[in-house]
């Protein structure tokens, strides 16, 4: 009984988690910046896109280049936004910003 107990813990302790992220506090990246800085952030995006609800979208990477991720103290990150004209990599050291404006993809 109490290893069963143990077991159901640690299950429910992972729940809900976000994976770490290779990136730095504070600023936003770009799909595709998380992924070329390190590609296990695929993992750390996939279990984001979950916690939010986005079920297919996490299961499609084909189609994450117009998100927007914020990085944490914790290093986990956080669907910033959905950029309906594509996300632009602002350089090293400045955060990643959201074009809005869909007929740039025209």
């Amino acid at each position: 009984m109490k290893f069963t107990a143990t077991i159901v813990a640690a299950a429910l302790a992972f729940t809900g988690s976000v994976s770490a992220a290779t990136c730095t506090p504070g600023l936003d990246y770009c799909t595709d910046v998380l992924q070329d800085v390190d590609g296990a952030n695929k993992d750390a995006i996939r279990q984001e896109l979950r916690n939010k609800g986005e079920v297919f979208l996490s299961n499609a990477p084909g189609v994450w280049s117009g998100l927007l991720f914020h990085c944490n103290n914790d290093h986990s990150i956080s669907l910033a936004d959905k950029c309906a004209g594509g996300c632009i990599n602002a350089g090293a050291g400045k955060s990643d910003i959201c074009n809005h404006d869909a007929s740039d993809w025209l």
